[in-house]
């Protein structure tokens, strides 16, 4: 299995020569009618991962319950202490995402990934408007990290002052952001702060305002993303805003207008959400001419995690691109597949079992040794590759076949397949060049095609991954990836 890693690395590395993100700071990502493009006016799509509980951390993804980071921190304070605690703090901030993230991300040509963040790490609540230089630190080196990569970055508000919403996500207050005037000042005046820092950052794709609010009353999430917006734009033109729908990424039903003309709207699909969501979007892109992203999905299996995907790929909704999550996570029994999963310690596990749940009873020194190893195992080089999800989400050109940024109106159904797949042009084709290439390049098999379905059968090919190239009469070139099981 190390060999096989090892040379998808090897043959990613070659591939993915060219930049994955086309950026500079004086030219910005942005809406352009209901597509995304880059600072060179080009239509892009922005297909990544999140950083998911690395800076907001969330039961869930460490082993444990549906916990909340200040669950978390204050139940093992209970234990070691508020100083150990801090310092657990610090090095999950300095070692569950480092440079080599980034280097590992870009090296399986992702071009963005969206980085949730709390609130937090800029501001404690204790002493509120007041911006921390540690939290700053860490924000500029993960930007750095991306543009030494070439990954763009969306940053993400996953905790607002208070919580947006009273899932244990938004790590939320007793008071929460709808219910206090303060905490909606709090996080306008963030969201400048922010923008007047990152103000020429072209690395930065968007500015996503909020993660998953959810109030009942609506016509407060659509105000408070206005005042947002014009703060932001009082020391920011340049940089694209997402504004996610209420009832956590699915309702879009409360905008009625944009509240500025770069906007793009995001949401988020899991299964339990289902098609309405996506009958949701068409509308609201359409009617307001505006781009849609879908900046979570994931948290199934790997054929649940299928077909997510392929939804989310279908034409009809023309959706600029996903982040999948998470990258990285400490998996517990019943967990659904990641990018990447740490090995966890029993005494991280009982740890977490007894955040969670009560018991069993762990000591001092058994929390510490499982605050210790987790730590060691979530770093990159002692993290396992799922390859199911790996070869999922594999974005790769081979050598040669030339890396397109937006995915053409053509859909590849089943994907992956065992017998037989059929390729679905939203058009008639005429005279277009169908080419099946392996891997490491090597021509499989070329179609001339004239029609809008064709039938691929697995025949001779082997199990793993292939790419159609497609090449109309006016000589457009698309790029898709298969997988045969």
């Amino acid at each position: 299995m190390k060999k096989i890693i090892l040379l998808l690395f090897f043959i990613t590395s070659i591939s993915n020569s060219e930049a994955q993100a086309i950026w500079n700071n004086t030219s910005f990502v942005h809406r352009n009618n209901q597509q995304i493009f880059n600072g060179q006016n080009n239509a892009i799509t922005l297909d990544g991962v999140n950083l998911g509980s690395w800076l907001l951390w969330e039961g869930l993804m460490w082993s444990g319950g549906t916990l909340s980071e200040k669950d978390i921190t204050t139940k093992m304070e209970t234990i070691i202490g508020p100083a150990a605690v801090n310092a657990f703090r610090d090095s999950v901030y300095k070692n569950y995402i480092t440079r080599a993230d980034l280097k590992r991300i870009s090296e399986q040509c992702f071009n963005v990934v969206r980085i949730p963040f709390n609130h937090t790490i800029l501001e404690d609540d204790s002493n509120p408007l007041v911006y921390k230089a540690s939290g700053w630190k860490i924000l500029d080196s993960a930007l750095k990290w991306c543009e030494d990569y070439n990954v763009y970055a969306v940053l993400d508000l996953h905790s607002a002052p208070g919580g947006q919403s009273t899932l244990f996500t938004a790590d939320p207050d007793s008071v929460n952001l709808w219910q206090s005037t303060s905490n909606k000042n709090r996080t306008i005046q963030l969201w400048k702060a922010i923008a007047n820092r990152y103000q020429n950052r072209g690395i930065i794709a968007a500015y996503d305002l909020l993660n998953e609010p959810n109030i009942w009353w609506w016509p407060d999430l659509v105000n408070l993303y206005d005042s947002i917006t014009t703060n932001i734009r009082t020391v920011d033109n340049n940089h694209m805003i997402m504004l996610e729908g209420n009832n956590y990424a699915t309702d879009f039903t409360p905008f009625s207008s944009l509240p500025d003309p770069n906007v793009c709207f995001q949401f988020h699909y899991y299964t339990l959400f289902g098609i309405p969501v996506m009958n949701n979007l068409v509308s609201v892109g359409n009617t307001l001419n505006a781009p849609v992203w879908c900046g979570e999905w994931g948290e199934a299996n790997i054929a649940g995690l299928q077909n997510q995907l392929d939804t989310i790929r279908k034409p009809v909704y023309n959706v600029s691109g996903t982040a999948f999550w998470t990258w990285k996570t400490s998996p517990n029994p019943f967990s659904n597949p990641h990018y990447l999963y740490a090995t966890n310690h029993p005494d991280w596990n009982n740890t977490m079992l007894w955040a969670t749940y009560g018991s069993p009873i762990v000591t001092a020194s058994q929390m510490q040794s499982g605050i210790d190893n987790f730590i060691i195992n979530m770093k990159l080089q002692n993290c396992t590759t799922d390859t199911a999800v790996a070869n999922l989400l594999y974005l790769c050109a081979p050598t040669g076949i030339q890396h397109t940024e937006k995915i053409s109106n053509i859909t590849i159904s089943p994907n992956p397949f065992s017998s037989q797949t059929i390729i679905t042009f939203g058009e008639e084709q005429r005279n277009t060049s169908i080419k099946i290439v392996d891997i490491l390049g090597e021509e499989i098999k070329t179609i001339n095609f004239t029609g809008r379905q064709l039938v691929i059968e697995k025949a001779e090919m082997k199990a793993g991954i292939y790419f159609v190239q497609t090449t109309d009469e006016k000589k457009n070139v698309t790029n898709k990836k298969i997988i045969i099981q």
